[in-house]
């Protein structure tokens, strides 16, 4: 973890660009139900990369030390509290979360700035997202997402910026992306479309872990900046 930290921040130095890297966070005591007596590939991933909180401040301190904004998404209400004592800088809402009121709740008293995910959101429940961060005061920025890891090309919906840009004037609209890393030349599409912010998952492919097919190492993130910049 923290060598994907570090050298993600040398790409993000070496361009000049304004970026963060963002974590997730899970209280598996409360998150899983104990009486669950099945196995699935998400809880076993869940219980097999658990990290306790003295290293995930190791993890944020180094993002802070390389000047890098602090991001997280938490997935309940208790990791809302962990997010405001570890002193996030931006809280992120995933789009599973988007209709989970009681932790909509807990994270607009957070006084954060949000960052939201829309994928496989019907346009009633982004209009209810939007109205109750507006009702609430938050300063925040929606996300046009896909929920297909990894997205194909011909799926990846790029015009529905163009849709939450009408629907919203004034809010921030990002996109959240899952296609192939290698494809360099959506990402112009999506910044011609209005999109402001920018989120790919990353990694580090070692002898033991390989990375999965919507991660990009970071020799990828520094060719995909590039071609946003051009």
């Amino acid at each position: 973890g923290l060598k994907i930290i570090k050298e993600n921040s040398k790409v993000v130095k070496k361009n000049k660009i304004k970026a963060g890297i963002k974590f997730q966070f899970r209280d598996l005591d409360t998150f899983i139900d104990k009486n669950y007596k099945g196995q699935n590939k998400h809880i076993d991933r869940f219980r097999s990369t658990f990290l306790s909180v003295n290293n995930y401040k190791k993890l944020k301190d180094e993002v802070t030390n390389n000047k890098l904004i602090s991001i997280c998404t938490p997935f309940d209400e208790k990791s809302v509290k962990l997010i405001v004592d570890m002193q996030f800088d931006i809280l992120k809402i995933a789009s599973c979360s988007a209709t989970d009121w009681p932790l909509l709740e807990a994270a607009a008293k957070t006084n954060l700035p949000i960052i939201a995910s829309t994928g496989g959101l019907s346009i009633d429940k982004i209009d209810n997202l939007v109205s109750f961060f507006e009702h609430k005061g938050v300063d925040f920025a929606i996300m046009h997402c896909v929920s297909l890891y990894p997205t194909p090309e011909d799926l990846l919906s790029i015009n529905q910026i163009d849709l939450l840009k009408k629907r919203y004037p004034g809010i921030v609209i990002g996109w959240s992306t899952h296609e192939n890393p290698e494809n360099y030349e959506i990402i112009k599409v999506a910044y011609a479309k209005g999109a402001r912010i920018f989120e790919r998952h990353i990694g580090l492919e070692t002898s033991k872990y390989k990375l999965n097919n919507y991660s990009s190492n970071e020799k990828h993130i520094e060719k995909w900046l590039k071609s946003w910049m051009m």
